[in-house]
């Protein structure tokens, strides 16, 4: 959902109160009843609602749109399961704060660039300063590598009392960097977003070139949802159904 909100960002915004935090926003969007649980039945609820009431736009901005409701919609069971921590389908308004965590961590000295290098370090097994598709394939095979990732990972995000129980998460998205299907071919071919050069290899530029635009967009965006979330509440509640008309405005 973090990536969502990217479509309102040319809309125009009156004067608001402080914005909330990021994690108590999404909370309110997306906990459609009210029952203090986000389910993944109400994620894909409001996306499905989203989708319905932009996703019609032909133009540029409608086709961004499309592409990251694509690829939230991919990775949102994955995202919900790792923030649904106590394992009860259902995640909370104090799991949602680790979103806010992770905005913060996004800014200066918030501690993800620092975690992104120590990653790229630990993949980098010559100390070349550059990544080749066998240091990809290797090191998404290997439990050694997985272990420093995950406990580096859970240093800064302790979602679980263990590192240990963090490793599926890490291993799956450390393999997703080539593709998640694991041979040459298919890594090579994955990889050719971010290797700006063309040389065959990720260099640890090209990572910081990348880092540097997605965390500026994720904060753009993340600004956005604090400031449309409340009334994206409200459109949801609207379109429940209820006893005026088919309005509910949940507040």
């Amino acid at each position: 959902m973090l990536l969502l909100a990217a479509t309102f960002a040319n809309g125009v915004l009156s004067q608001q109160p402080e914005l909330q935090d990021l994690g108590d926003v999404l909370h309110l969007m997306l906990d459609k009843d009210k029952d203090e649980k986000v389910t993944m039945d109400e994620v894909n609820s409001q996306m499905t609602m989203l989708g319905a009431l932009f996703g019609k736009d032909e133009g540029q901005q409608g086709l961004e749109f499309k592409q990251l409701l694509d690829g939230v919609k991919s990775w949102a069971p994955s995202i919900f399961e790792l923030l649904d921590a106590n394992g009860d389908k259902g995640v909370s308004k104090s799991e949602l704060k680790y979103a806010t965590k992770f905005e913060k961590s996004v800014k200066k000295d918030g501690g993800l660039r620092d975690l992104v290098r120590d990653v790229f370090s630990i993949l980098d097994s010559d100390g070349d300063d550059k990544l080749s598709v066998d240091e990809l394939l290797e090191g998404s095979k290997s439990s050694d590598v997985i272990t420093k990732v995950t406990v580096r990972f859970h240093k800064l995000f302790p979602l679980r009392k263990t590192p240990e129980e963090l490793e599926d998460f890490v291993k799956d998205t450390v393999e997703s960097i080539g593709g998640n299907t694991l041979d040459k071919e298919s890594v090579t071919n994955h990889m050719q977003w971010i290797d700006d050069d063309g040389d065959g290899y990720i260099q640890r530029k090209e990572v910081g070139k990348y880092y540097n635009i997605a965390g500026k967009k994720f904060i753009t965006i993340a600004k956005t949802i604090k400031q449309m979330g409340p009334m994206m509440a409200m459109f949801g509640g609207m379109n429940d159904g209820g006893g005026n008309g088919g309005f509910k405005m949940d507040l």
